[in-house]
Order: structure tokens, then C-alpha cells, then sequence
């Protein structure tokens, strides 16, 4: 395949490089203007030229970022991605990508074209964990341009966004755990509060349970779904985050009880209610049936956490806290990690890698206790 090249203005050159041939046996050719010096013209022409020799080189899509982004929305997305995940990526999409760079043609698309969008974005005073998110979209969508052979490469990998601060994550220990429980128990939701305490799962796998997942006899749960509230689309039951997340857990028997609790006052409730019951099969339900709003959890929460005496704790906390306590405890790692529902145990060894020093001590101590009476029976 040949090449040439054309001067169309000073440092501007027009690069003129034959295609493959299409399907008829037609000649085609392309044609890409590049600013420079000349050699770095003819360096570019002779990459296009041995990209065209390998079916590599791409045609320079025209269509525009808003465009593209609202094709891979529509398709790519709404395929492969939950509903939830439908929704968010729609609004980062909506709310920054597109009045930013929606309207720069796809092909066009540079690194500083990104930097100033997270610029603008840190000073609309956006977190960088928002900014860093929007960046990890944006970058996936980018991807599946290349795939479809839209781009040649990501310029997403030639920004480095900011990086967030881990959030610090709040553990109580087994007296703050019952203070806190304590103060919870002439709330409506105490008992939603005491099994998130007692098996560490979601608040959305909570409020998703359905008494037909429960064995009150043989003490377990199974973990198949999380309740949302999607806008637009109000309470929504999604499948678990991951298959590592559908799972089956033990529950103690004072988590037994308090289900049977839970369950004798919605019997209560439906004879009150009689034909205004609905019957959803949910196990933690509004008084009339209804499936329970995620946030009304969290507020209630907020407030009982806050007459306890705690500052800055949220209700994912105690999921944090039940992992925490368990891995105090000695229990093995890789059992936490099945009963939280990580996607691996490298994913629990990372959030919860503040407990293992004080593990590392017991251990050594464990271990100094195991031979001192062997050292003693040898005196």
C-alpha cells in the first residue's frame, strides 16, 4: 500500500494513504490532516500506511460523544447491566459528561478535553470519589468504541484522575454494638437493625428478604436480591450485586427469634388491616404490608445512632462491625468473605486489613502458649 503526502498550510499537512480494497475490488483511500514538522507527518503517514497493511487503521468516526454515549446507553448498557446500573451511569452521563464534551466528534476526543471536564467538576465542588466514577464510565464506554472498532484507543488511559481518600470505616466493639441496639428498640425497624447487626448483610438485602428464603427450623437465610429505589421507577427488586452475593447464611438462633418476633406482629398487622393487607411476602414490611422505603431505614438509623452518643456512623457500619467482630473472634477469613457475599476473600482481606495486626498479635500469643507447657514439662 502506498502513501503521500500533501503541505496545507504551514506545519499542516494532509496525509493521503491507500485501503484495503472493498468488497467490489474498488480502490479506497483516506485522507487525515495532522499538524507538525514534516518528519513527524511522514512518521505518521508511514504508521497509518503499515496499520492499513495489518487492518488495523480505523476510519475517524464523525458521529459526536453525546451521540455515541446515548447508542452505548441504549444498547451496550441496557443489555448488560442492572437496571440500577442502567440508571446510574445515565445520570453521570446527563448531569456531566455530555454538557461538557457531548458535542466534540468522537474521533477528536483528547486528554485535555477530560481534564478540563474533572476540573470543572472539582470546582463545582464534586467529591473526586464522583469525579473518579465518571472517569471509570466513561472509559468503559470508550472501550466498547474501540471494540467496535469506533477508536483506536482509550484517551481515558492518558488521564489520571484524583483519586479519593479511603473513607475511614467505623467498627464498634461489643459494647458500643449493644448500646446501640439498646437505644433501638422501640423503633419501628429495631428488629431490621438487629438481624443487619447479627449477619452482616445489606440494607438491601435486608428489606429484599422474603420469608419463603428464610428456614427459622434449620437457621438460615438465602441471599437472593436487594431492594432499590430506582427514580423513575420507584422500589425495585434486583438481583445481588454479584454471583458471589447470592449465597446461604447461618443465623443464630437469637436471629431466629427475633424473625419469629417479626413475623408474629405482621400476622397482628394483617388481621387489622384484613382486606387492605398486601401481602408482598417480604419479611420486613411497612405496617400494611408494603415493602419498606431503603431510606426510611438509614433516617431512622441516623437518629438512633445519634441519641446513642455516635458520631459519623452510618448504617453500613454495621455490616463493617459484624465482619470486624468475627474476624476478632478467629474466624477464618475465607468464611467472613462467604457470609458477606465478596466476590473474593482478597476483597475482605482489603476492607478489613485494620483488624489483622491485632490478629497477628494473638496469633504469636497463641502459638507462645501451645509450646510453653511443653517447655516447662522438659525442665
Amino acid at each position: 500500500m502506498n502513501g503521500h503526502i500533501r503541505k496545507r498550510g504551514k506545519n499542516s499537512w494532509q496525509l493521503i494513504f491507500d485501503l484495503p480494497r472493498d468488497a467490489d475490488g474498488k480502490r479506497k483511500q483516506a485522507r487525515r490532516t495532522v499538524h507538525g514538522t514534516k518528519r513527524e507527518a511522514d512518521s505518521k503517514l508511514r504508521e497509518l500506511v503499515s496499520g492499513a497493511e495489518k487492518g488495523d487503521y480505523v476510519t475517524p468516526s464523525r458521529e459526536s460523544v453525546r451521540s455515541y454515549l446515548a447508542k452505548w446507553l441504549a444498547g451496550y448498557a441496557a443489555t448488560n447491566t442492572s437496571l440500577r446500573t442502567q440508571e446510574d451511569y445515565g445520570g453521570i452521563v446527563r448531569r456531566y459528561i455530555e454538557p461538557k464534551i457531548g458535542s466534540i466528534p468522537l474521533s477528536r476526543l483528547r486528554p485535555e478535553h477530560l481534564d478540563d471536564l474533572y476540573g470543572e467538576m472539582k470546582q463545582r465542588g464534586l467529591s473526586a470519589r464522583t469525579i473518579l466514577h465518571t472517569h471509570r464510565i466513561l472509559r468503559e464506554a470508550l472501550s466498547h468504541a474501540i471494540k467496535r472498532r469506533l477508536l483506536t484507543q482509550n484517551v481515558c488511559d492518558a488521564v489520571d484522575p484524583p483519586r479519593p481518600e479511603r473513607k475511614e470505616m467505623v467498627s464498634l466493639d461489643e459494647e458500643q454494638l449493644a448500646r446501640l441496639l439498646s437505644n433501638a428498640e422501640t423503633s419501628y425497624y429495631s428488629n431490621v437493625l438487629f438481624v443487619a447487626s447479627y449477619t452482616g448483610l445489606r440494607r438491601s438485602e435486608i428489606l429484599a428478604l422474603k420469608w419463603s428464603s428464610v428456614d427459622l427450623d434449620g437457621g438460615s437465610i438465602s441471599v437472593v436480591a436487594g431492594l432499590h429505589r430506582i427514580p423513575g421507577h420507584g422500589l425495585v427488586i434486583l438481583p445481588t450485586k454479584t454471583q458471589k452475593s447470592r449465597r446461604l447464611i447461618s443465623i443464630t438462633s437469637e436471629v431466629a427469634d427475633v424473625l419469629r418476633q417479626t413475623k408474629g406482629a405482621q400476622i397482628l398487622n394483617q388481621v387489622e388491616f384484613g382486606p387492605l393487607w398486601q401481602d408482598s411476602g417480604f419479611v420486613f414490611t411497612q405496617p400494611g404490608g408494603a415493602p419498606i422505603d431503603p431510606e426510611l431505614v438509614t433516617k431512622a438509623f441516623a437518629k438512633i445512632a445519634k441519641a446513642a452518643g455516635f458520631k459519623g456512623i452510618r448504617l453500613h457500619d454495621l455490616r463493617h462491625t459484624h465482619a470486624s467482630l468475627m474476624m476478632k473472634a478467629g474466624v477464618n477469613p475465607k468464611v467472613v468473605s462467604e457470609r458477606l457475599g465478596h466476590s473474593s476473600i482478597a476483597v475482605t482481606m482489603d476492607i478489613y486489613s485494620h483488624v489483622l495486626p491485632g490478629l497477628q498479635e494473638e496469633a504469636a500469643q497463641r502459638f507462645a502458649k501451645l509450646l510453653k507447657p511443653k517447655e516447662q514439662s522438659n525442665v
